[in-house]
């Protein structure tokens, strides 16, 4: 088995040698283009923290050593700079005298910063100060360089607010920029490392180049979430919390409640995004760096896909119960409508095959230990298997089902056409019983299923799916809010229509998807099908039998939660016409569909 497999990897390195070579230039060519792209950005950051916040930094760190002198403030003015629609800027220009070493100075220096902005109330604070003073004749405490009398200035406080302005553009710019291009030259050093892994490892074993696989101990992705958690909580946070610190006073005096709750939604998702980083961290820490051992390694195309994984800080149970998928995605680059060039391009996904299956679970120790086989069929695509610019890849995701644990990792894992099948493993985890009742539970959560004589009775109520339905409603919010939040506040008409647009559409797909029921009644006679909304009618279908062809399964959409990837389906009649009817949707996974479809085929007699 071992020859043929190796004979086959032979066969195929022509063809993949000329896929590696144009997917390297095109690789290489990437790698500049994001490089490129993200230069500006870095240089944003990058001169913000040069420019902006270090001199700033300098300055304040230098003025605590200098005297405190009282000085007569000559003349003092608050500056006011009409700008376009984001509004007005005010500055402060001062004139003071005082006296060191009997020596007369004048100074003009009212702050560390003397650039005029409308972060908070320092510049009309400062100026109503220094005209009070004025206008008293009351002498004013300014601070002086001993070194240099000269140099003086009438208020050395550090603004939080606007160092923390200008941080925003160091982080989110300049974190951006100096990441993407990070990870450019990692793209463009990536296909010759492997090139030359792949030399001294030989073309008939791929995965062995690999150094995520070659020892067949392979990481869990769970670092890369704590990453991504904290760098996406950091970024939010920098935009989220300064931008309310300055404007929500503003619009609380303002009585403008659209924008106060627009600014308070900000923060709460800012605060969600901290909680999200936090339980990240901390389930990271609690389980550690768990590892997954492959049998067969790789695993095999044509044959099993099977491993272990040990968690020694999860003590052993007889109720402890983990879902295990297997998923081949297609990751593939789409063009942007309307774009002539070959680099405006976003990457997809597109999921060739998936097998769910729950794995066994024993005791290892003080902890305890997770396996699983699922079997593969031949035809499917290998690991990193090329294609233009497209790949392959293959994961493993564990999930426990026990509410209180909360444990879920995600493996990528090597799949090759080898046909080989596990030395150990013997129990396969599609045919495990809890996945059965799993399946039933899916289906009793969306439908209600009766027989009657020669058919079937269906009954989908209101609130099915009424968790992730109602997540349309939430970001339908959210979208409809800021849209009309930045008409409000001036932006351009663009702002609230494709914001309040797109909010619009998702809260009203929210209210149906929560609030319709179907009812349907298949038998002899033919079909019958009602659909309500909120207890009204809002289709009513009749159906003879003989203008039914067959039933059939179609898939509605795919969403992503996390490392989760779920795809529903619906199950359809198809007419004689060509024409189809929907009589029951929102069905979980392909398994869940099938089951449904064999229930109705079995009490109807209708072919499929």
């Amino acid at each position: 088995m071992a020859n043929q497999a190796r004979r086959r990897h032979q066969r195929a390195a022509p063809h993949q040698a000329g896929s590696d070579s144009n997917g390297k230039s095109n690789t290489k060519s990437g790698a500049w283009f994001l490089m490129l792209f993200a230069l500006p950005f870095a240089a944003v950051g990058i001169g913000m923290l040069l420019l902006g916040v270090l001199p700033t930094l300098y300055d304040w760190a230098r003025m605590q050593s200098w005297q405190a002198v009282p000085a007569r403030v000559v003349s003092a003015q608050l500056n006011t700079h009409r700008g376009s629609k984001s509004g007005s800027t005010h500055s402060v220009s001062a004139h003071y005298r005082y006296e060191v070493g009997g020596v007369a100075y004048d100074g003009h220096r009212p702050a560390i910063n003397t650039s005029a902005d409308n972060i908070g109330s320092f510049h009309s604070d400062l100026a109503a100060r220094l005209q009070s003073a004025q206008r008293s004749g009351t002498p004013v405490t300014v601070w002086v360089n001993p070194a240099h009398p000269q140099e003086s200035v009438a208020d050395r406080s550090l603004r939080a607010g606007m160092l923390a302005f200008r941080m925003i553009f160091v982080v989110l710019f300049g974190g951006v920029g100096m990441g993407l291009m990070a990870w450019g030259w990692h793209m463009r050093r990536a296909p010759a490392e492997k090139a030359v892994r792949l030399q001294a490892v030989g073309a008939d074993v791929p995965w062995m180049a690999n150094k995520a696989w070659a020892d067949n101990r392979i990481r869990s992705g769970k670092r890369w979430e704590v990453w991504f958690a904290w760098g996406f909580a950091v970024v939010w946070g920098c935009i989220a919390y300064p931008a309310a610190l300055s404007a929500l006073p503003r619009a609380w005096r303002n009585e403008n409640y659209l924008v106060v709750g627009v600014l308070c939604l900000l923060v709460a998702v800012g605060a969600g995004l901290l909680v999200w980083a936090v339980r990240a961290t901390l389930d990271a820490r609690r389980h550690g760096d768990v590892r997954l051992v492959m049998d067969p390694f790789p695993g095999s195309i044509g044959g099993h896909v099977g491993a272990t994984v040990d968690l020694p800080s999860v003590p052993y149970h007889p109720g402890l119960q983990f879902a295990v998928t297997l998923r081949c995605a297609y990751h593939y680059p789409t063009r942007s409508a309307g774009s002539s060039t070959s680099n405006d391009t976003h990457s997809r996904e597109h999921v060739v095959w998936q097998a769910e299956g729950a794995a066994q679970v024993q005791p290892q120790g003080q902890g305890s230990r997770i396996s699983f086989r699922l079997n593969v069929p031949a035809g499917l695509p290998q690991s990193e298997d090329p294609a233009g610019d497209s790949e392959h890849r293959w994961t493993v995701l564990l999930d426990s089902t026990d509410p209180a644990l909360k444990l879920s990792r995600q493996f990528e894992v090597p799949v090759y056409a080898t046909r080989a099948e596990s030395t150990k493993l013997t129990q396969d985890a599609a045919s495990h019983p809890q996945v059965q009742a799993r399946q039933d539970a899916d289906l009793d959560a969306v439908s209600d299923i009766e027989v009657v004589p020669g058919g079937v009775r269906l009954y989908q109520p209101y609130g099915r799916m009424w968790r992730q339905n109602t997540l349309w409603l939430v970001m339908g919010g959210g979208f409809f809010g800021t849209g009309m939040a930045a008409g409000a506040m001036g932006a351009p008409v663009l702002f609230p229509v494709a914001f309040g647009g797109v909010g619009g559409a998702m809260l009203l797909w929210g209210v149906f998807a929560l609030c319709n029921s179907l009812r349907v009644q298949l038998d002899r006679q033919g079909l019958h099908a009602e659909r309500r909304l909120l207890g009204l009618m809002l289709t009513w279908q009749r159906v003879p039998a003989a203008d039914i062809a067959r039933l059939s399964i179609k898939e509605s959409y795919s969403t992503q939660s996390g490392s989760q990837h779920t795809t529903f389906y619906r199950l359809q009649v198809n007419l004689r016409n060509g024409s189809r009817m929907t009589i029951a949707d929102s069905l979980r996974g392909r398994p869940v569909a099938e089951q449904m479809l064999a229930r109705v085929v079995k009490a109807t007699g209708y072919p499929r």
